[in-house]
């Protein structure tokens, strides 16, 4: 009888990338590891989701690259952004994983073996959209000046006191 057990080590692995598009979420991809115990991860984009939540509906949008910068109903596009939950997140990774080669064959898939989802990384922005360059040169500059004293283990190291 065989168990698995974990040795101390290094190992070069094999990652593989599967670029996709969905319907309702747009652009993402998954990446899977090929070794034990063969880790996936999942890269989604909100904005891209909302995009294609409002396509659907037939509601008029100006589209930026990462967000949306005016639309023809708002207060649909808060809605459609309040409902991407951890369901609908869930479902797209169950979806995809059928269509494509899965490191679980059909035994290990009948035996409980599945993927679990958590969340590893969220980032979250306001997307700041301005009128010239310098508006966004003057922006930044604001930004670094007020958070020189970030940071975990020397707070005050860099602080100074602009005139």
């Amino acid at each position: 009888m065989t168990y698995p057990w974990v040795a101390d080590g290094s190992a070069m692995v094999n990652h593989y990338y599967f670029y996709c598009m969905d319907r309702d979420f747009g652009p993402f991809f998954l990446k899977f590891c090929s070794y034990f115990p063969y880790n996936a991860n999942l890269c989604i984009n909100g904005n891209e989701y909302a995009k294609c939540q409002l396509r659907k509906r037939g509601i008029a949008f100006e589209a930026l690259d990462n967000g949306v910068l005016s639309c023809a109903d708002p207060k649909a596009l808060q809605r459609i952004c309040d409902g991407l939950d951890d369901k609908k997140i869930d479902r797209l990774l169950r979806k995809w994983p059928a269509r494509r080669p899965h490191p679980f064959d059909r035994r290990d898939r009948m035996a409980g073996y599945r993927y679990g989802l958590s969340i590893l990384q969220a980032e979250f922005a306001l997307t700041q959209v301005l009128d010239r360059p310098v508006a966004g040169r003057i922006f930044f500059e604001q930004v670094i000046r007020e958070n020189l004293d970030i940071g975990p283990y020397f707070p005050q190291v860099g602080r100074r006191t602009c005139a």
